[in-house]
């Protein structure tokens, strides 16, 4: 039921999404937050782990350990630096193809359905798109 309807379904979060756009700007902050705060924890556990590593193999002092940590931290994101240089350009061109061509196949797509759509069911989906954004509309403050 939702293949047949998933025009409908895009229609409606277009229109909610462009209706209420605080909203949807909110929802997009909180999740980005939520990310780096797990993380920011993320990071922190690791260079600890690291951290009490060190100090405990090397039996050195906490601010050797500390010291010998920043490097190691160093040394790991110049290597990520480097593989990120090398594989970024590859993946770069990977993604542009991908989206070219999914942009040029959801148009034919669509351009397919409107053209087989009869009139009644044409402005059954305009109808339904405007109704959307008249009853969201009542949500916008």
């Amino acid at each position: 039921m939702i293949k047949e309807h998933l025009d409908f379904v895009i229609v409606a979060l277009v229109a909610l999404s462009i209706v209420m756009y605080d909203v949807v700007i909110d929802v997009a902050f909180s999740i980005l937050h939520l990310l780096f705060g797990i993380i920011h924890i993320m990071y922190e556990w690791f260079e600890l782990g690291i951290e009490h590593a060190v100090e405990h193999l090397f039996h050195t002092s906490r601010h050797d350990s500390q010291i010998i940590t920043f490097y190691i931290l160093m040394l790991i994101a110049s290597l990520l630096m480097y593989w990120l240089w090398w594989v970024l350009p590859r993946l770069y061109t990977q993604f542009v193809q991908f989206v070219h061509q999914a942009w040029k196949r959801r148009k034919a797509e669509c351009a397919a359905y409107w053209m087989s759509l009869t009139l009644g069911n044409k402005l059954r989906l305009f109808s339904t798109a405007a109704g959307i954004v008249y009853l969201s509309s009542f949500f916008v403050m």
